[in-house]
């Protein structure tokens, strides 16, 4: 049996308990919400993670390596302990992004604090970096892509497509 949490982007959705991953420390900026989880397919690139606590709260998460495939965050010792994990190789590593509703290609990954899971205890933490390396706001398309996608938006006004 599951629990039903209503959400803003897909409704009233029925939860199983055992795709629950908690928190125990909640989420920076979002203190008491403990309980999330993920919605999605498999094979989708960016997923929901929505809050069972309030519905109200989704963040889209992607894996690192789609922004960066180089990515290779040092987590301490201690953030790995909390959540039994020996390695980081035994977890889940997920981050933030930040995509804008009318831009979208201006969208962002938070790179800097990356959530981590343990997926066969279902725990997990968000952990913000000390390394100058990465950036809370790390674009997801490089400059280059982005002109190129404004000026593809841009050239129809200019020839009196859009009203």
């Amino acid at each position: 049996m599951g629990i039903k949490v209503q959400t803003i982007i897909m409704g009233e959705v029925e939860v199983d308990e055992k795709a629950i991953i908690t928190f125990p420390n909640g989420l920076p900026g979002f203190g008491g919400a403990k309980r999330w989880f993920f919605a999605g397919e498999d094979e989708d690139v960016i997923k929901w993670m929505i809050c069972l606590d309030c519905g109200h709260i989704c963040l889209p998460v992607t894996s690192p390596e789609v922004v960066d495939p180089a990515y290779s965050p040092h987590i301490p010792e201690e953030n790995l302990k909390r959540l039994r994990l020996s390695s980081l190789d035994e977890g889940v590593l997920m981050v933030v992004l930040n995509l804008p509703r009318d831009k979208p290609w201006m969208g962002t990954a938070n790179l800097l604090a990356p959530i981590i899971i343990n997926p066969s205890l279902r725990l997990g933490e968000q952990v913000v970096l000390m390394d100058e390396r990465y950036s809370v706001r790390t674009p997801l398309v490089s400059e280059e892509e982005r002109a190129k996608i404004e000026q593809s938006i841009e050239a129809p006004k200019r020839q009196g497509g859009e009203e």
